[in-house]
């Protein structure tokens, strides 16, 4: 089963080691299952710009499965959440025209606190309020029409937040470390386990 993951930096792993990401960590967890996570995170990469890769990416990867996790540079980029939200559902809409299942990921929320990732000045409380929408609109279209989810925002701020420092997981607030990944793919093989 080839498993395409269709993200940005939190998928690609953005300044961390290929064999420590949590996609491979994922094939390691799986491995006795016929299942392959292919990594398909471009570091940057807007959801726009994965619904026009689609093709290229997950039909010509062969993919039985699209793992879809996208839109935070989107809105760190101050595009339209409605623009967001069509992409997304445009992804989806895709997945189901080519009989790909997919499983939708809400995104990873960012530490306010420790963001360094590029100077935000008084927008991160906005980025904030407009990441929670958008996770929101998640659940609740997933939900309705019964689609695959994960909801990651919520299970960082309700559990893995809880039991591990920030610091110890993010290395700039917005993207995971090397054990960061390793919590992330952890918590994901318990969640992934129901679809898989």
């Amino acid at each position: 089963m080839n498993i395409v993951c269709l993200g940005d930096s939190t998928t690609y792993g953005y300044m961390v080691s290929r064999n420590k990401v949590w996609t491979e960590i994922l094939n390691n967890k799986f491995e006795n299952k016929d299942i392959k996570f292919i990594n398909k995170g471009i570091n940057g990469d807007m959801i726009s710009g994965m619904l026009i890769r689609f093709d290229d990416d997950c039909i010509r990867e062969k993919a039985d499965t699209v793992i879809l996790m996208g839109g935070v540079n989107d809105i760190f980029t101050c595009q339209s959440l409605d623009k967001i939200k069509n992409s997304m559902i445009g992804i989806i809409n895709k997945s189901i025209e080519n009989n790909i299942n997919i499983i939708v990921f809400t995104p990873i929320p960012f530490i306010k606190k420790a963001f360094t990732f590029f100077e935000a000045g008084n927008l991160l409380d906005e980025f904030e309020n407009i990441l929670k929408e958008y996770a929101d609109f998640i659940n609740d279209y997933t939900s309705k029409n019964n689609i695959k989810s994960i909801d990651i925002y919520n299970i960082f701020n309700n559990k893995i937040l809880k039991e591990n420092n920030y610091y110890d997981i993010f290395f700039d607030g917005v993207h995971l470390s090397e054990n960061g990944h390793n919590v992330f793919a952890s918590e994901l093989y318990e969640e992934l386990k129901k679809y898989l």
